[in-house]
């Protein structure tokens, strides 16, 4: 089942006694502190973590029903495969003994976890949920409740850039939250900047800004790449963003005859980034969108998954080859 799916069993109190997390790493760390204290207090709650685990300690304390009605709780964080005879073992004991419940929090390979999944089936009574990488409003939504809870002002724009600089991995930026409140004021995007990249980086908006405008960009790649830590992908992925707002901006305008940030990206912009937003759209056309976006996947691609490629030179021959369709 799907992040949805479980939503719904969590809010129905109809949740399986033996489920498998798997996928996006924030979710799963998420929905596994949710889940435990939705089953029992920490006391009743056995944990093993990673090569911590033991298949016989594990049995024994889900098989045994207790005298005092007590539920017994076991939860396994893991990376690596678990043995398919000892998690069908574990399932069946919670189906023996309803007062049994196991959350498997898995962490590897996705296609160890399809393997794994298949100990958790609803035959076998239990289920199991692979989480996605969030989307640009969900990403949003969960870091705004997180600036809520520290008690952080900042803008919806900002939080959008803090996820794009940190390659869309929420964990990254809900970590990040936590030091900005420390600066004890509103957060802005140049404090993003500033605190998360360090002092002198380049924006990435800027940097962007001069591809698309086709000006020499090797010295600030440079930058850009010492502030970022050297991710390229990171890097890409902030290009795809923004050539994709600045895709919204133009079809928007094309149909409307004007721009508004909060209709085309469902949150505000400060009036001066809209603007320059809106001039840039309309300077290019749809097919060329398609191209550079279609360039910029497959360079992505090939960072990660390529071998014996120079990361650092593959990314400015993509970047160089990119202006050329401009």
């Amino acid at each position: 089942m799907y992040k949805r799916d479980l939503d719904t069993l969590i809010a129905q109190g109809k949740l399986p006694s033996a489920l498998l997390l798997y996928g996006e790493p924030f979710f799963t760390d998420f929905y596994a502190k949710k889940i435990l204290p939705l089953w029992a207090e920490k006391e009743h709650i056995l944990s093993f973590y990673f090569d911590e685990y033991h298949f016989e300690s594990a049995k024994n304390h889900i098989s045994q029903p207790s005298l005092f009605g007590d539920v017994s709780v076991l939860y396994i964080r893991s990376d690596k495969k678990i043995p398919k005879k000892e998690l069908d073992a574990l399932v069946a004991m919670t189906q023996k003994n309803p007062s049994s419940y196991f959350l498997l929090h898995f962490s590897g390979d996705d296609r160890v976890a399809r393997d794994i999944a298949k100990s958790f089936t609803k035959k076998k009574g239990g289920d199991f949920v692979r989480f996605f990488k969030p989307n640009m409003g969900e990403a949003i939504a969960f870091m705004r409740e997180e600036a809520n809870r520290l008690q952080l002002q900042i803008e919806n724009f900002a939080l959008q850039h803090l996820f794009v600089l940190q390659n869309e991995e929420l964990s990254l930026c809900m970590n990040e939250l936590e030091k900005l409140s420390l600066l004890g004021k509103p957060v802005t995007v140049s404090d993003i900047d500033t605190h998360v990249y360090g002092m002198g980086s380049l924006s990435l908006d800027t940097f962007i800004m001069k591809l698309l405008q086709k000006e020499d960009i090797k010295e600030d790649l440079m930058r850009v790449l010492d502030g970022a830590g050297s991710d390229e992908i990171r890097i890409i992925n902030a290009i795809t963003a923004y050539v994709t707002q600045l895709m919204m901006f133009h079809i928007y305008i094309k149909v409307h005859g004007r721009y508004d940030a909060v209709e085309i990206l469902g949150y505000p912009l400060p009036p001066q980034l809209v603007k320059e937003r809106a001039a840039m759209s309309i300077k290019f056309k749809l097919p060329l969108y398609k191209k550079l976006l279609e360039h910029l996947l497959s360079c992505e691609h090939a960072l990660k998954y390529a071998q014996q490629i120079d990361k650092n030179s593959y990314l400015i021959s993509c970047l160089i080859k990119l202006q050329t369709f401009l």
